[in-house]
């Protein structure tokens, strides 16, 4: 079973709600509402995948999907301020990949991404595809490119940056890239073998990584799960970012090497400057730390539970 569910500031469920099948990405979106995905149980149809909208009472009272025939994806899902949804779908298709890299599989299911801006009428009135922009071979080094299913991109997060335009993560490239909103036009990419940034204060960088936002300070939290990096361990990261000079600078962590979560995570900067991070696929599965990087709460989840996101 899979459960969405709100805790107090001591960890004890106030509000919870079971599912058989998949109950991911549950939060708190900027118009106010709660929001979540649901995905089916067993071997149902992910074409009946879809985010709801709940109000403070858990009543459901929207749903989206995404539109002109593509399936919603799982990983995030924007609701802004005037009503308007930014969300994500995977794109699988045949490509010959043995034209593209050494040994490469003929029949390849290659799968692309996905991004669109809906309005409040559902209709698609923005969208982009990792088709147009990326090469397959902008996969990091460690993604099998002669693997029958090759997932080069998997998309795992949008955020909107100051001046509207559009961030995406892309974990299975190590990168985060700014697109034009309107045009759909690649602006900068950072981290990943296209990186054009200089790390300041940071010679690890980060990999694999999850759930970039964009604070009201103006830095950028994310994520690292650290995937191949030596040692490998997760991180919650803080940069500033200079876009004419091209410089990340790192200016707050929170790294436990102790602590390796392969896959999922997130980083949320807390109205009190605290920090809460969602550990994802380790434990413990919550740390919520102060500037100073002491401990404020931790949770552990009973073994064999994991939360995509804690915020």
């Amino acid at each position: 079973p899979a459960f969405i569910t709100m805790m107090d500031d001591h960890g004890t469920p106030l509000l919870y709600r079971r599912y058989e099948g998949s109950a991911l990405d549950f939060k708190l979106q900027r118009n106010g509402l709660l929001s979540y995905y649901v995905g089916p149980a067993g071997a149902a149809s992910y074409e009946n995948s879809r985010f709801y909208a709940l109000d403070e009472t858990f009543a459901i009272v929207d749903s989206f999907r995404t539109g002109n025939g593509y399936v919603t994806d799982v990983h995030d899902f924007v609701l802004l301020p005037n009503n308007h949804a930014l969300m994500m779908s995977y794109d699988p298709q045949t490509v010959r990949m043995d034209t593209i890299v050494p040994g490469g599989n003929p029949n390849a299911t290659v799968v692309g991404l996905i991004i669109q801006e809906l309005d409040p009428a559902k209709n698609v009135i923005f969208q982009w595809r990792s088709w147009d922009h990326f090469q397959i071979t902008d996969a990091d080094s460690n993604v099998d490119l002669t693997a029958a299913t090759v997932d080069y991109a998997h998309g795992n997060s949008i955020e909107v940056d100051h001046d509207g335009h559009l961030l995406i993560s892309c974990r299975n490239m190590s990168e985060i890239t700014k697109i034009h909103r309107q045009s759909g036009e690649v602006l900068y990419r950072w981290g990943g073998k296209r990186n054009q940034f200089t790390f300041i204060n940071d010679d690890r960088g980060f990999a694999y990584q999850h759930h970039l936002r964009r604070t009201a300070a103006g830095t950028y939290t994310l994520f690292d799960n650290g995937n191949f990096l030596d040692p490998e361990y997760s991180s919650a990261l803080e940069y500033a970012i200079d876009e004419a000079n091209l410089t990340a600078t790192l200016v707050w962590s929170y790294r436990d090497t102790s602590i390796y979560s392969a896959f999922m995570g997130s980083v949320q900067r807390l109205g009190n400057d605290h920090t809460l991070i969602g550990w994802g696929g380790a434990y413990p599965s919550i740390t919520e730390v102060r500037p100073d990087g002491s401990r404020a709460l931790q949770i552990s989840f009973q073994e064999n539970y994991f939360s995509y996101r804690a915020l």
